[in-house]
């Protein structure tokens, strides 16, 4: 089985070296890609002042981003460069889905005075610290130890997915009160918060496929709501 699987991984070199493009081409890093397309598209929305549209994009980049290991695991026989590189395309992706795009929401929201730009560098700064040590400690980890982790220490990246949005629709339900200003303090608290989170050490169990699929569909549930609550009663 061993002799097989060397010889599978040597076929899979060959073809590598073989090909007019650098890097791994296969269905297994798709949903990153998607993740880092979707990612992009919201940070030119920002940048048009259409935060709204940054937001579904940003959740977009969530959903991908959940289940990309699960794809990437379905492949059969994966090389040791196949996996490495899975793990650090995944993790320059987050940096861009979960650090600047989210950042970017904020600008389109609004916060383009010049008192903001450090709040948008302490959380994408935040965001690639966690990444970075997240990366370190997983190849420690996984020197020693067999099978996935059960924990995670400090907050994953990609839960800005989550929080953002609640945060996003909540601030956008006081943008005519004080002149808006209610609803940049709501963000401004939202990032420091995140940012805080991200680089704070305490443990966050993994969730698995079923938790996650639970996970999505509490957070859909209170988007929804806030959704109408914001249109169909406060009507903005």
């Amino acid at each position: 089985m061993e002799n097989e699987e060397q010889k599978e991984e040597c076929k899979q070199e060959k073809a590598r070296k073989k090909s007019p493009f650098v890097g791994f081409w296969h269905y297994g890093v798709i949903l990153t890609y998607l993740s880092v397309v979707a990612a992009i598209v919201g940070i030119c929305f920002s940048a048009a002042g259409h935060s709204g549209y940054a937001v579904i994009c940003l959740l977009v980049s969530g959903l991908c981003d959940a289940f990309d290991g699960a794809v990437a695991k379905t492949r059969k026989n994966r090389t040791k460069e196949d996996k490495m590189f899975g793990e650090q395309i995944d993790s320059l992706s987050d940096l861009i889905a979960f650090g600047v795009s989210p950042a970017m929401i904020g600008y389109g929201l609004g916060m383009r005075e010049w008192y903001f730009i450090p709040v948008f560098v302490l959380f994408v700064l935040c965001a690639l610290i966690r990444l970075a040590y997240y990366n370190v400690t997983e190849e420690v980890r996984t020197s020693t130890e067999e099978g996935d982790r059960t924990s995670f220490e400090g907050l994953p990246v990609t839960n800005v997915a989550v929080a953002l949005p609640i945060f996003w629709l909540i601030a956008t339900m006081c943008v005519n009160v004080a002149g808006g200003l209610v609803t940049k303090l709501i963000m401004v608290f939202a990032y420091l918060l995140i940012a805080f989170l991200f680089v704070f050490r305490f443990r966050m169990p993994k969730a698995k496929t079923r938790g996650l699929l639970i996970t999505i569909a509490i957070v859909a549930v209170i988007l929804i709501t806030l959704f109408c609550v914001k249109h169909f009663v406060l009507h903005l």
